[in-house]
C-alpha cells in the first residue's frame, strides 16, 4: 500500500497564502492527503550571532524573524481542520529554492502556493516566487489567487 500523497503548502503570512493553504487542506481533505505547511525565512535568529552579542542584523529584526514565523505557521495551521494530517516547518534560505528542494527531499507530489499576482513587467523585475518554483520544481505546481 502507498503511504497518503503529500501536499506542501509555503506560507508567508499573505491573502494569497491563505487560499493556498484553503485550497489544499480541500484537496486534501477529498483525497486523505498529509499537508506539509512550509515557512521560508531568509534569516534565523542563530545565524547572526547570539542576542549578546549581534553582529550587522539588529537585535529587533533578529527577533521579530523567528516570532512572526512561528506565528505565520500556527495561523496557517489553525485553518486545517482536525482529521486532515499536517505539519509545520521553517526553513532557511532563498524562497524559491528551498522550497523546490524540500519537495524533492520529502517526496511531495503537489505543492501548493499563492501567487502574488505581480505584472508581467514587475515580475520580469523582482523574480516571482512562485515562477521559480513552476519553473524548477519536479511535482505538479498549483498557483492560488
Amino acid at each position: 500500500m502507498q503511504d497518503k500523497m503529500r501536499i506542501l503548502v509555503p506560507v508567508d503570512g499573505s491573502e494569497h497564502s491563505g487560499k493556498a493553504v484553503e485550497m489544499a487542506v480541500r484537496l486534501a481533505g477529498s483525497i486523505g492527503a498529509h499537508i506539509d505547511l512550509l515557512y521560508v525565512s531568509y534569516f534565523e535568529r542563530e545565524t547572526d550571532g547570539d542576542p549578546d552579542n549581534p553582529s550587522w542584523l539588529p537585535l529587533s529584526v533578529m527577533e521579530t524573524g523567528t516570532h512572526s514565523a512561528e506565528e505565520i505557521l500556527s495561523h496557517a495551521k489553525e485553518n486545517v481542520p482536525d482529521g486532515i494530517d499536517v505539519e509545520s516547518h521553517i526553513v532557511v534560505g532563498v524562497p524559491s529554492r528551498k522550497i523546490v528542494e524540500f519537495a524533492e527531499a520529502n517526496g511531495h507530489e503537489l505543492i501548493v502556493m499563492g501567487g502574488r499576482g505581480l505584472s508581467p513587467v514587475t515580475g520580469f523585475l523582482l523574480g516571482s516566487v512562485s515562477q521559480e518554483v513552476m519553473e524548477e520544481a519536479k511535482c505538479a505546481v498549483l498557483i492560488v489567487k
